[in-house]
């Protein structure tokens, strides 16, 4: 997991050094793995079709990358990879697919889904003991675009 975190310190440093030319950050609030598990906030650095997000929730962290299918469009699609205290504590990798009701690049409420695999072991998020699970899972995302 300190790969992980070396990961998303790197692209949240970039993220936030990079030059902001035709692309601007967008803000967001929701619940789900692209938001760190419960609840959390995405800062996301995005261009007209794409946006590649890191996000910090109250149980874990997140980031991630989606893509529209063609410019304007309310559907996108990417991946999320982080890892969350309460059913995979040692990381997840998720596709994911969200619809934007205003459309990607306004404000507005979003709701998505995704599928992939979370690992975890036995002793949860109280101790590292036990073999490591893996298993694939679904994931729902509630949030809402500033």
């Amino acid at each position: 997991m300190r790969l992980l975190f070396v990961v998303s310190s790197l692209f949240l440093l970039i993220l936030f050094s990079a030059p902001s030319f035709a692309h601007k950050y967008e803000t967001s609030v929701g619940v789900g793995h692209q938001y760190g598990g419960l609840l959390g906030v995405k800062v996301a650095y995005k261009s007209a079709q794409t946006k590649y997000y890191g996000a910090l929730g109250l149980v874990g962290v997140s980031v991630g990358m989606q893509t529209t299918f063609s410019k304007g469009s309310k559907h996108t699609y990417g991946f999320t990879l982080g890892r969350e205290e309460l059913q995979s504590e040692d990381g997840f990798l998720f596709v994911t697919y969200d619809y934007h009701f205003n459309g990607f690049q306004q404000e507005g409420f979003v709701i998505g889904t995704g599928l992939g695999i979370t690992r975890e072991d036995d002793g949860g998020f109280l101790a590292d003991k036990g073999d490591i699970e893996t298993s694939t899972s679904a994931t729902l995302t509630l949030a809402y675009k500033f």
